[in-house]
């Protein structure tokens, strides 16, 4: 298990551009005000990623998406989770993997040319609480019972949900069934296993993202911010934290690299690398965000210190599609076979 990660001049372009329009679409100020809408977004944002071609990066070109695969996925997810963009690109996205991995056809052919030019809005279902972006979705790609089905959002009755991080909004199923014909062919469980790595890559690049934009944000803070005459960075209790929020983020997006490739490369152990990251990045989010707030003092315990809002976007994605302690549960019984 040691592929060779790919990153050439394509992905480097990709990241470049991607972090070029958030910084200039998404300065935290606007993410600030974004969060206290009713909705958390702006509409003209997502037909902004309609357009862009991020709705549709991993679906095939003839179905109206670009066609890229999981390393793509990981350079943008790592770009839209350091400027904690407050839009549901991430469950549309694992939305339409769903659709890619387990639908039939004649479903790939109906729903994703409409998902990848952002006419219709699709959030992925897993559970029928916390389901992201599905207060503004059209249809729902929902778990009901042992099947997968495409579902009218509206039918199902969604109730917005209280949630910890108001950057990402998270909607309530009323009724949930599938009607005839909405039902994809593969079954719940089929259509979960091979979407897992993928939905793990995918969150550990956005956690990687994040953490490292707290890395960036409390250096800043403590290279400026002086007691006794010095900046706070200068100090060795400061510095130790700091280090080791540094060497997380590096290990975490060599992992998240080393997964990506070994998806692209249909590599056997890509879902342990993927579950591997997941694991991490439970644990490096929440420590960087845990020590900026810590950092910053006094104003680190306000709600006006931007810490908090990554700390609650780390908070609220470490259980999706399971926390560290479940990763490594998974981990263990496959590295080293069930417990005695």
């Amino acid at each position: 298990m040691n592929p060779a990660v790919r990153c050439d001049e394509e992905h480097a372009l990709l990241r470049t551009e991607a972090r070029r329009w958030l910084d200039e679409r998404f300065p935290i100020a606007r993410v600030r005000a974004l969060a206290e809408t009713d909705s958390g977004e702006d509409p003209a944002d997502w037909r902004e990623l309609a357009a862009l071609g991020w709705l549709g990066l991993c679906v095939p070109e003839k179905h109206g998406g670009a066609g890229l695969g999981a390393v793509h996925l990981a350079v943008l997810l790592e770009e839209t989770g350091r400027r904690l963009l407050p839009c549901p690109l991430l469950s549309s996205t694992l939305a339409a993997l769903v659709l890619v991995q387990s639908g039939s056809e004649e479903q790939r052919a109906r729903w994703l040319p409409p998902l990848v030019s952002g006419e219709s809005r699709f959030a992925l279902a897993t559970e029928p609480r916390h389901v992201w972006g599905a207060a503004l979705a059209d249809r729902l790609v929902a778990r009901v019972g042992e099947d997968f089905a495409v579902l009218d959002a509206r039918a199902t009755g969604v109730e917005p949900e209280v949630v910890l991080d108001r950057t990402r909004r998270a909607g309530r199923l009323g009724r949930v069934s599938a009607g005839p014909g909405e039902k994809l062919p593969a079954s719940a469980g089929e259509a979960l296993a091979r979407l897992t790595p993928w939905a793990c890559l995918a969150l550990a690049a956005e956690m990687a993202g994040g953490a490292d934009a707290l890395l960036t944000l409390t250096s800043a803070y403590t290279a400026t911010r002086e007691q006794f005459g010095k900046p706070i960075g200068s100090f060795q209790a400061v510095k130790h934290p700091l280090v080791n929020v540094l060497i997380g983020v590096e290990g975490l997006r060599s992992l998240v690299y080393a997964a990506a490739t070994a998806l692209d490369a249909g590599d056997p152990d890509a879902e342990t690398l993927a579950r591997m990251a997941k694991a991490k990045a439970c644990d490096v989010y929440v420590f960087a965000a845990s020590r900026a707030v810590q950092l910053h003092g006094g104003f680190g315990f306000t709600l006006d210190c931007d810490a908090h809002l990554y700390l609650k976007r780390a908070q609220t994605t470490r259980p999706t599609f399971g926390d560290a302690m479940h990763q490594r549960r998974w981990l263990a019984e496959k590295l080293l076979g069930p417990a005695p």
